[in-house]
């Protein structure tokens, strides 16, 4: 399973990016694309219709979601805390998307360059056209 960070929904549902639509399109054929709350509530408060809430509700519903559990929340705090020790900053909704890829085995689909910053964390990539 692959989930499919926000970075990635923006350029499907808002940018024509042949190459994130083509993967995103494949992922979604093949029942491999996940999701969590985070996602969920970021792509929300990107919505500027009541249309655009539809699109995302009907565009989420079906797919497979995990809940961040007490083990999940302390993870991406330790992803976090790794980090700042490395000398560098990661968002903690970033590390808490990580640490349920991590808890589930699941691939993380984005272009947030960030996540490249978590060591172990696999990161699914577009092909390239």
């Amino acid at each position: 399973m692959v989930i499919v960070d926000t970075s990635i929904w923006i350029e499907y549902l808002d940018r024509f990016n042949p190459a994130i639509r083509d993967e995103l399109i494949d992922l979604l054929q093949r029942d491999e694309v996940a999701t969590v709350g985070l996602i969920i509530s970021e792509l929300r408060r990107a919505c500027r219709s009541a249309g655009q809430v539809r699109a995302v509700v009907e565009a989420l519903e079906p797919l497979e979601y995990r809940e961040a559990d007490r083990v999940a929340w302390l993870h991406a705090g330790q992803l976090a805390a790794e980090a700042s020790a490395r000398g560098r900053s990661l968002e903690i909704g970033d590390c808490l998307v990580a640490a349920i890829a991590f808890r589930e085995g699941w691939t993380v689909f984005t272009l947030d360059r960030d996540f490249e910053r978590i060591p172990g964390l696999k990161l699914h990539r577009p092909r390239v056209i």
